[in-house]
């Protein structure tokens, strides 16, 4: 498997890299700087010659481009678009690998130890596959079961990238790629580690229990956001088993139109549900694309459940005060307390930030002077375009590891408001569950 996969990988990665080192040496050592389209058809060819790859491939590839995405301080814009289309959906394993590696794992026949397991896979990722299953005191539980040779997989992929990246980094000097690969390859090992997101979940669960979300201006009773409960008694190293909840994807608005759930209701269940844990808690799962988020109705009330906490980010306590600080700063249009914060979190130095500061004022002035219909709006791709902009034009930009997944976060979230209701002005929805979370004092 491992020479295979490294081969087929190569045929991808050679050519990506000689059809830049081409670019480089005409422009760096011939003085031939090329032009901006000549840049931008390179970017779009590799980029599409990288997704294909990670779609055929699947494994660690899928869930590298993911992560390479989310750098829009050194990806190029392209790449960030065409890798923001990598969706974690892959054809299942046959239920009979499946069924022999719970047998492994529980040490007997998982017909011994569950009264049924539905051989149907409820849904598939590049590291694992959910079933649905009863134990013999009829609860009804969702088992992710770990795929047996993803292990093996991502020790391929990441060997492999541990080669190219002091290769690409003679492209972008000024980033150390290789810390950058350090911090991608403990984030995807972190995620194979189920033992640990078991422990994510548990946390998570915990935090919200008694959570009462604000819906329409008014707090609601607690239960409208379900985070699931481990089971430990049927997990293991390979297998999280966790409560089931019946419910539907967030993005089915055909079952919403039967249920009399709206858009706007399900929006302000996501936010509230976010802005706690991102702002309130300081642990947040980073992942909320449609595929991790379910909704139903329960006890006549519209009720959220997220799900999958393989990507969890525990902000430090000091990050966290300091992150806060910055929304805050943002949000009150205080140029010079959000130029010391961003200070304060390490991505300028004091002499770069205030060198910044015309630029952040002008950025802050497009985006908050827009009356209520151009808010309504927004194009928050084109607000992407234009933080990468702003970007470029900063001298001494350096995202912390912290801030990578927090970012990708926010993106996500601003393309599942899109694809919830268009006509929504998210920021303006969040603000008042930003204010209250990030009002409350942290308590752990």
């Amino acid at each position: 498997m491992g020479i295979t996969r490294s081969a087929r990988a190569a045929l991808t990665l050679v050519p990506i890299y000689l059809s830049y080192f081409f670019i480089w040496v005409l422009w760096k050592k011939l003085g031939r700087e090329p032009s901006k389209e000549r840049w931008r058809a390179v970017h779009t060819r590799n980029a599409r010659r990288f997704y294909a790859l990670a779609t055929e491939m699947r494994g660690g590839l899928i869930k590298v481009g993911q992560l390479i995405s989310a750098r829009v301080d050194i990806v190029p814009r392209v790449w960030v678009k065409e890798l923001s289309r990598l969706q974690d959906r892959v054809e299942p394993t046959p239920f009979e690998g499946i069924h022999a590696h719970l047998a492994e794992q529980y040490g007997r026949p998982p017909e011994e130890v569950l009264a049924h397991i539905d051989p149907t896979c409820l849904a598939a990722a590049s590291f694992g596959q959910v079933h649905r299953a009863e134990t013999h005191d009829g609860r009804q539980l969702a088992l992710k079961i770990r795929y047996p040779d993803i292990q093996a997989k991502l020790a391929v992929d990441m060997a492999l990238f541990g080669v190219a990246v002091p290769l690409f980094n003679i492209f972008i000097p000024k980033v150390d790629l290789s810390v950058i690969y350090r911090e991608m390859r403990l984030a995807l090992e972190t995620e194979l580690d189920y033992e640990q997101e078991a422990a994510y979940t548990r946390t998570i669960h915990q935090n919200f229990q008694g959570f009462q979300p604000t819906l329409g201006g008014s707090v609601r009773p607690s239960g409208q956001v379900v985070i699931p409960e481990v089971v430990d008694e049927f997990s293991t190293s390979s297998v999280i088993a966790t409560t089931f909840f019946e419910g539907y994807k967030i993005t089915d608005r055909e079952r919403m139109q039967a249920l009399g759930v709206t858009a706007t209701e399900l929006l302000e269940l996501v936010l509230n549900t976010w802005t706690k844990m991102m702002y309130q808690d300081g642990v947040f799962q980073s992942d909320p694309h449609p595929g991790n988020l379910l909704f139903n109705v329960v006890e006549g009330r519209t009720t959220l459940c997220v799900i999958d906490f393989g990507q969890v980010k525990i902000l430090p306590r000091d990050f966290h005060q300091k992150l806060v600080a910055s929304v805050m700063a943002f949000i009150t249009r205080d140029v010079d307390s959000y130029a010391a914060s961003i200070v304060s979190v390490g991505i300028l130095s004091e002499a770069d930030a205030e060198r910044a500061k015309p630029l952040l004022r002008e950025f802050f002035e497009k985006y908050y002077e827009l009356s209520p219909a151009e808010a309504r709006q927004l194009d928050f791709d084109r607000i992407r375009e234009d933080v990468q902009d702003l970007l470029a034009r900063i001298e001494g930009v350096h995202i912390p590891t912290d801030l990578v997944l927090y970012g990708r976060t926010f993106s996500l979230l601003a393309g599942l408001g899109t694809a919830l209701d268009e006509h929504q002005n998210l920021v303006t929805l969040a603000k008042p569950f930003l204010m209250q979370a990030i009002l409350t004092p942290r308590t752990s």
